[in-house]
């Protein structure tokens, strides 16, 4: 490297220097953010629960100028996410097309209904985590899950339960986990599926199911109504608020824990600082106190984590469904 006459290093030299530095650090790296309009990608249908979260989340970037360009959210609803997941794939890694994930890309592929990977999306961040939670009419025979397990044990269809949208989602293996502890086989649980949360809650106020399986802060309303009671959570310890009180499979003895994962994730080209821009401004977003009061509102658990701790969620989450579908017989990868 060249210096100047009196020994010390010219400007040119020290300019290459510092750019070798730049670049060596990635401080370059943390320079992009978006310059035209960033669509939210919907897997599901407006008013449901997943469309509920990324739309908040839209709006409190917004809000609070976390992103500088307009914004909106776009619906693609159908197979279990899986549709917009796919077309979000095809999609250029230019950090315009985000989406919300759930425990439905991992179970889509477990069960063979989705070519689609879980690690073929890029994560940004994961926001939060529910629970499964199984509840009964408030006046049901079932006097909790220690009675439910010793029905099981008995006659493992005797008992019908709603498990959401799809077989083989969360609700549905957090009860598979639960019945194969309790000594009875999951095969035959007798489970159906509804297009909604909602027609899944009716048929159990009209006696056409005895149960329903669900993430926990769906029961809030009906609990405060008096109208249900929740047997139990496939939680890794107690929850607080309204279900302070429900018990954790683990607490029974039951290894049926499902974390129902909620992220936000790019297509799997999406690059290293499109990511960053994503993983900060989404972590500003948690610490906002509009956030927050969402969060216990809703009884979302806070395990926000960037990138690196989404991809390692994303394991988790894939061992634990696999168990629960593995014992339904419904895994096929």
């Amino acid at each position: 490297m060249k210096r100047a006459p009196n020994g010390t290093m010219s400007c040119r030299g020290l300019l290459a220097a510092l750019g070798l530095v730049f670049a060596a650090t990635g401080v370059q790296a943390q320079d992009w953010k978006p310059t035209r309009h960033v669509e939210f990608l919907s897997g599901s249908g407006a008013g449901s629960n997943s469309d509920g979260v990324i739309r908040t989340v839209e709006r409190l970037l917004q809000a609070h100028k976390l992103i500088e360009v307009t914004s909106s959210v776009v619906n693609k609803p159908g197979a279990g996410g899986n549709i917009a997941w796919m077309w979000l794939n095809q999609q250029p890694g230019d950090g315009y097309n985000i989406t919300l994930i759930t425990g439905n890309l991992i179970s889509n592929y477990i069960s063979g209904r989705s070519t689609l990977h879980p690690t073929d999306l890029a994560c940004t961040a994961q926001l939060f985590s529910e629970y499964t939670a199984v509840g009964v009419r408030a006046d049901s025979p079932i006097k909790d899950a220690k009675d439910l397990m010793a029905r099981w044990r008995t006659d493992p269809a005797a008992l019908s339960v709603s498990v959401g949208t799809a077989f083989g989602g969360s609700g549905h293996i957090a009860l598979a986990l639960a019945m194969k502890d309790a000594g009875a086989d999951p095969k035959k649980m007798k489970a159906v599926v509804f297009k909604a949360f909602s027609q899944g809650l009716a048929a159990l106020y009209g006696g056409h199911v005895d149960m329903v399986a669900n993430p926990h802060s769906s029961f809030l309303a009906p609990l405060r109504e008096g109208k249900m009671r929740v047997l139990a959570i496939a939680a890794p310890q107690r929850l607080g608020g309204d279900l302070a009180t429900i018990p954790t499979w683990k607490e029974l003895g039951v290894d049926a824990e499902i974390e129902a994962f909620r992220a936000m994730a790019g297509p799997k080209t999406l690059g290293k600082p499109q990511i960053a821009f994503w993983e900060s401004a989404l972590k500003r977003m948690v610490q906002t106190q509009e956030w927050k009061e969402m969060l216990e509102k809703r009884a979302w658990v806070d395990r926000f984590s960037g990138a690196q701790g989404c991809q390692g969620g994303l394991k988790r989450q894939y061992e634990q469904m696999h168990a629960g579908l593995a014992a339904l017989g419904l895994a096929k990868n």
